[in-house]
């Protein structure tokens, strides 16, 4: 993972994937910084992408300086679906002009919870780039690297990486996995893995081994990681992560 370019109207850089529908990550550029909003209660997608035009005109930055989005959808999706599903997520995007030609710069997660489930995909939180100058002095450094469950490249029948197995170990395998592409797309985008300031999780299975052991090794344990009792986007998939460096975070009620 190492194709990094610059989103220069979002004022950030981002870690490229080819034809994908979000980037691997991103980064603020020098001078700005990073800002989380998170809805009080999450809200349907349409409504979620007006509130957000409206708070980035009020806030006085452009529409292309959001960075980030953060979903939750009613279950996991086929594959099929998973691809219908970002061609309709991306036409907003696009007509915002929050495209770098070809490729999608925003960082994305996404999830299905198994607990109060949404009837439709709704807006969990977004992020959005903001002038250094509005926070302290020296905010810089502020990085959000998209979810990533425990698929590799390669065939279709070898890229879940320990496959169907969830014992303890079969999940450590996993846990480990996504761990290290998190560390490693942090290093991509020229971002430091000790400056994490949290880190969120997405599983249906129980944590705390996990806890204890791989994420204690990544220095993460203690962040204030969130975990959310889901199933990652895609069907057969079981253990997600993002992680992100970002100071300054809002809880909005859209209402």
């Amino acid at each position: 993972m190492s194709d990094m370019r610059e989103f220069g109207p979002g004022d950030y850089r981002y870690l490229h994937v080819p034809g994908g529908p979000f980037s691997a990550g991103v980064a603020a550029m020098p001078g700005f910084a990073l800002r989380r909003v998170r809805f009080a209660r999450p809200v349907p997608m349409a409504t979620g992408f007006t509130f957000i035009k409206a708070h980035l005109e009020r806030e006085g930055r452009p529409v292309a300086a959001l960075a980030a989005c953060e979903l939750r959808s009613p279950r996991a999706m086929t594959m099929d679906e998973f691809q219908a599903f970002n061609a309709d997520y991306l036409r907003t995007l696009h007509r915002w002009g929050c495209n770098d030609g070809d490729a999608n710069p925003l960082a994305r997660s996404n999830l299905a919870p198994i607990t109060e489930v949404p009837a439709e995909t709704m807006f969990f939180a977004f992020t959005y780039t903001v002038p250094e100058s509005v926070l302290k002095p020296g905010a810089t450094g502020d990085f959000v690297i998209s979810g990533k469950p425990e698929v590799r490249e390669g065939p279709a029948s070898e890229r879940i990486v320990g496959g169907r197995d969830v014992s303890l170990k079969g999940l450590e395998t996993k846990a480990r996995f996504v761990m290290e592409a998190m560390r490693q797309r942090v290093a991509a985008l020229g971002c430091d893995w000790a400056a994490v300031t949290t880190g969120q999780i997405y599983t249906v299975h129980d944590l705390r081994p996990i806890l204890e052991g791989v994420l204690a090794d990544y220095g993460v344990s203690q962040l204030g990681l969130s975990w959310y009792p889901a199933w990652p986007p895609v069907i057969g998939m079981e253990f997600e992560v993002d992680v992100r460096r970002v100071r300054t975070e809002l809880i909005i009620d859209a209402r």
